[in-house]
């Protein structure tokens, strides 16, 4: 339930070949100089900062598909550094964060993802579920009402349902089981 796909096309494992030490941070390409701030404090994303988060990105990418996860995580982060609002390494760093059990850190990604972009919709569903797993039924709902016109799928609208129940609301619940089932695939979960 926590997880969350990743933009990754196919992930094979690297081929088998001789093991040498792990290469220090300090190998990594330096990161480039922060974005400029601007007066509010936000960094200020330039075609330059936009231009680095693809080439980390890309490096990310390409370490994953070695089976090299560490060197695509500091990869994935250096992308997010450049440019925060580069969704395809939030989605790759969130889902190794979750495929490595790391939940509060997935949470605070997600968290900045959807502050950064309220209805993107794999980001607020992937937040909402973990606020479910968490029985925190208030934030997920919160999650989802300001998820926009992505709340309205069937999937938003599934889970939706189910928070309303659990939080006693089951006349809001029916409705939204309602919407789920008129808005896309049939889940039997839904129907019952």
């Amino acid at each position: 339930a926590r997880a969350i796909e990743t933009p990754i096309a196919e992930r094979k494992p690297a081929p088998a070949r001789p093991r040498t030490a792990a290469p220090k941070a300090a190998s990594l390409p330096a990161a480039k100089p922060a974005p400029a701030k601007l007066a509010g404090g936000e960094p200020q994303v330039t075609k330059t900062s936009v231009n680095e988060a693809e080439a980390q990105w890309r490096r990310a990418v390409a370490f994953l598909n070695q089976g090299r996860v560490s060197e695509a995580q500091a990869h994935l982060g250096l992308a997010l550094k450049a440019d925060p609002a580069h969704a395809p390494a939030r989605q790759a760093y969130v889902a190794l964060l979750l495929e490595h059990g790391r939940v509060e850190q997935a949470r605070e990604m997600l968290q900045q993802g959807v502050a950064a972009s309220p209805s993107h919709a794999p980001f607020a569903l992937a937040l909402a579920r973990i606020h479910v797993e968490e029985r925190e039924y208030a934030a997920a709902l919160q999650v989802m009402d300001n998820a926009g016109p992505a709340a309205q799928s069937a999937e938003f609208q599934g889970l939706r349902a189910v928070v309303l129940q659990r939080m006693g609301r089951h006349a809001d619940a029916v409705n939204a089981y309602q919407q789920a089932l008129r808005g896309g695939p049939q889940h039997a979960s839904t129907w019952m």
